[in-house]
């Protein structure tokens, strides 16, 4: 959405000073902030849904004993 409204390069930190949370949370804050080489956040949050989706096995793996 927000690179619909402001361009292609427009990330949701750029709105914001701080982002922080917990657990499922932090991990999707650390995604959105990460820098790239030029220190802009790395990833859109449009990609990290698919991302997570696909990694939240490993990150949280279910005890089936």
């Amino acid at each position: 959405m927000v690179q619909k409204l402001d361009g292609e390069d427009a990330r949701i930190a750029d709105y914001f000073d701080i982002i922080a949370r917990t657990s499922t949370g932090g991990l999707v804050t650390a995604m959105l902030t990460a820098p790239d080489e030029n220190r802009r956040p790395l990833f859109p949050a449009k990609d990290i849904k698919e991302f997570y989706l696909k990694m939240c096995p490993n990150i949280f793996p279910q005890d089936w004993r």
